[in-house]
C-alpha cells in the first residue's frame, strides 16, 4: 500500500532525527544509562519532530536489543510499536478525548502493568486540548505514575498548557529546522525515492515548509503528482505550490508608494472579484512591508530571510524600496497592523476596511499621527533643494521648491537671529542647551523638533518658541513629560515648561514646515 512520504521517512532512531539534536542527544543518553524519567513534555512547532522523538523513545525503553541509547529496530518489541500494533504503546489524540471522563479512563488503566512489553507509554498528541477538568484530573496520576508508566505530552501550544503540569514534566522545545538541513534531507528522499530535484526547488521547498520537516516531505510529494518527466524545477515548484502570484500585491504596492489612489482602489477591486482573499493580502502587504524594511537595512540578508518572490515582483519591490523613506514604510506598517486588528473584530465588510487603509497609505496628509507627520517631513527632505537666482526662469504652473538654508547637526543650536519673538529682559539664554538635546537623543523625533526651538528661561519656566507643526508636536503631553526628565538630566532642577508658538515673523523668504507638507 502507499504511503505518503513523510510516513515513510519517519525518523526510527534517534540518529536521523533531523536538526534536533540539543534533545535527541539527551534523551538518547538517559535511555543508555536507564534514567528515563516518568514525564514528558515535548513542545514546538507543527513537524519538527515531537511525535517521531515520542514513538523512538517508547521504543528504546523496549527495545530487547538497544544500540547506544537508540533501539534497534529489529526485536519484536520495536516492530510492534512501528507498526501500531503494540498495545502497551498508546498514542491519544487530546483533541478528540478531550474530557475528565477520557482521563478516567486512562487512569483506570494504569492499575494493569504492560502486557508485552517493559513499559506502557501513554503519548498524548495536542496536550493543551484537554479541558481544565481533564487537566486537575492527570495531575495526581502525572505527579506520581506506577513505575511501568511513562507518560510523553506533545503540544504546539505551550502558553495553553497549565503550570502545574508543566512543573510535573521535563520540557523539551523542539526548534524550527533550519532551511539548508530541510535542503540536504529533501535531496537524500529524493535520491533515495528517483526523484529528479534541482537545487533551487530544493530550495524554494526548504524556505516554504517555514521549518517544519513534514510540511517540506509533503509539498515535495505534491510537485512529484502528475510531473510526467520525474524532474523538478524552480518553475514547476513556484506553479505547483502557487507562489509566483504575487506580482498583482507587489503592483499594488508600487501604486500605493505612487499615492495613486484610483489605479491602487481598481486592483483591490479586481482581486476581488478574482476571489483574492482579502485577509490574505492583508497578509501579504505586512510581509512585504517587512521584506522592504530587510532592503533598507540588510540587503545582503534578504535574499536568506525574504518571501518568495518572481522576478517580476522582486524587482517592482526594489523600486519600492527606493523610492520610500524608512519613516514611509514604517508608516505603512502601521496603518497594515491596524488594519488587520480591525479586521479581525469587524469582519463584515473587509474590502472597506482594507479600501480606508491603502487610502491613507497613499494621501498621508489624510493622518495626523506623529508617524504620519515623521513620514511626510522625511518625504520632503528626500526633495532637491534648488536655489532661485535672479537669471532662473520660474514657469507659470510649475512648483519650485523654496530654497533652504544648510542644515546644522541635530544636536547645535540653530541661530536664532531673525525668527524668534523678542525677548524680554527677564528672559535668559538657556545654558544647558547642548546637555538639553544630549538628553533628548534618545527621542529623536521631539529632539529634531527641540534644535531648531529658541528656548528661553525665567524663573522656574523653560520658554520653548517654535512654529506651528513644532507646537503641535512638543505639546503633546508625552512630549512634555520627554522634556521634563531631559531638563531634570541636564541641569538637575525641575523646571516648568511651556511651549510657545512664534507666530510674529513672516518673512516672505522662508516658508514653514506645514505649508511645506501642505504642498
Amino acid at each position: 500500500m502507499y504511503q505518503a512520504l513523510y510516513r515513510k521517512w519517519r525518523s526510527r532512531t534517534f540518529d536521523e532525527v533531523v536538526g534536533q539534536e540539543h534533545i535527541t542527544t539527551i534523551l538518547k543518553n538517559q535511555s543508555a544509562e536507564n534514567k528515563v524519567s516518568h514525564a514528558y513534555l515535548f513542545c514546538g512547532t507543527r513537524g519538527t519532530g515531537k511525535t517521531s522523538c515520542a514513538k523512538i523513545l517508547a521504543k528504546a525503553v523496549n527495545c530487547l536489543s538497544p544500540i547506544n541509547g537508540n533501539p534497534c529496530c529489529e526485536c519484536e518489541a520495536c516492530r510492534s510499536i512501528d507498526s501500531g500494533s503494540a498495545t502497551d504503546v498508546l498514542e491519544i489524540d487530546a483533541a478528540s478525548n478531550n474530557g475528565v471522563d477520557n482521563i478516567r479512563d486512562l487512569r483506570e488503566e494504569l492499575l494493569y502493568p504492560p502486557s508485552l512489553l517493559k513499559k506502557r507509554v501513554y503519548i498524548i498528541d495536542e496536550v493543551h486540548m484537554l479541558s481544565g477538568s481533564a487537566f486537575n484530573a492527570l495531575l495526581k496520576t502525572l505527579e506520581e505514575p506506577p513505575e511501568y508508566v511513562i507518560f510523553i505530552l506533545a503540544t504546539t501550544e505551550l502558553n495553553e498548557i497549565p503550570p502545574t503540569i508543566l512543573s510535573r514534566c521535563q520540557r523539551y522545545e523542539f526548534r524550527r529546522i533550519d532551511d539548508a538541513s530541510i535542503e540536504a534531507h529533501l535531496n537524500r528522499v529524493a535520491k533515495a525515492e528517483n526523484i529528479g530535484l534541482d537545487g533551487d526547488a530544493a530550495s524554494l521547498i526548504a524556505k516554504l515548509a517555514d521549518g517544519g520537516m513534514r510540511d517540506a516531505l509533503s509539498l515535495l510529494e505534491s510537485c512529484t503528482a502528475g510531473n510526467l518527466n520525474n524532474r523538478i524545477t524552480l518553475e514547476q515548484v513556484a506553479a505547483q505550490l502557487g507562489v509566483a502570484n504575487n506580482d498583482s500585491v507587489a503592483s499594488l504596492y508600487s501604486l500605493i508608494a505612487d499615492g495613486n489612489i484610483p489605479a491602487s482602489l481598481e486592483l483591490i477591486d479586481n482581486l476581488h472579484r478574482s476571489a483574492k482573499n482579502l485577509s490574505s493580502l492583508l497578509d501579504e502587504l505586512i510581509g512585504m512591508t517587512r521584506d522592504l524594511l530587510m532592503l533598507k537595512y540588510a540587503p545582503a540578508n534578504f535574499a536568506k530571510t525574504g518571501t518568495y518572490y518572481s522576478a517580476q515582483a522582486e524587482k517592482t519591490l526594489r523600486e519600492v524600496a527606493a523610492k520610500c523613506t524608512i519613516e514611509k514604510i514604517l508608516y505603512y506598517s502601521t496603518v497594515l497592523e491596524d488594519t488587520q486588528s480591525r479586521m479581525s473584530r469587524y469582519a463584515l465588510n473587509k474590502k472597506v476596511l482594507l479600501e480606508l487603509a491603502v487610502i491613507r497609505m497613499c494621501d498621508l496628509k489624510l493622518d495626523d499621527s506623529s508617524k504620519a507627520l515623521l513620514a511626510r517631513v522625511a518625504e520632503l527632505e528626500k526633495r532637491p533643494v534648488i536655489a532661485a537666482t535672479a537669471d532662473t526662469e520660474i514657469p507659470a504652473e510649475e512648483h519650485i521648491p523654496v530654497a533652504v538654508p544648510e542644515e546644522k547637526p541635530v544636536f547645535e543650536k540653530a541661530p536664532a537671529a531673525e525668527t524668534v519673538l523678542p525677548v524680554k529682559e527677564t528672559e535668559e539664554e538657556f545654558e544647558g542647551f547642548a546637555e538639553f538635546l544630549e538628553a533628548l537623543s534618545a527621542r529623536s523625533d521631539i529632539a529634531s523638533f527641540a534644535a531648531k526651538a529658541d528656548i528661553r528661561v525665567k524663573g522656574n519656566v523653560l520658554r520653548i518658541y517654535t512654529d506651528f507643526i513644532g507646537y503641535t508636536m512638543l505639546s503633546k503631553a508625552d512630549a512634555t513629560a520627554v522634556l521634563k526628565d531631559a531638563v531634570i538630566a541636564s541641569t538637575g532642577k525641575q523646571m516648568k515648561i511651556e511651549i510657545k508658538q512664534n507666530n510674529t515673523v513672516r518673512d516672505e523668504m522662508q516658508t514653514s514646515l506645514l505649508d511645506s507638507l501642505g504642498e
